[in-house]
């Protein structure tokens, strides 16, 4: 079950990114163990960055799954 969940969520992930892409931003997916940011984005002219943290479920959305210290992550910049 837990394998499915993964992929579910990499599934995920790269479709954000492939939208984003297709929006005109340069994307950039981080490592399996970085804190808060699934995404790292930016414009074209490398003016504005972004991080983005990507939530998805297998079945309906009943619910999010966050981690303990999804609290204290607070940016300007984190999406």
């Amino acid at each position: 079950m837990a394998i499915k969940g993964m992929i579910s969520g990499m599934r995920a992930v790269y479709l954000v990114a492939a939208e984003l892409a297709r929006w005109g931003f340069v994307v950039s997916p981080t490592s399996r163990s970085a804190s808060g940011a699934d995404l790292l984005i930016t414009d074209q002219r490398c003016k504005k960055a972004w991080s983005v943290q990507v939530k998805s479920n297998r079945k309906g959305p009943g619910f999010w799954l966050v981690n303990k210290n999804s609290k204290t992550l607070k940016s300007d910049r984190l999406v």
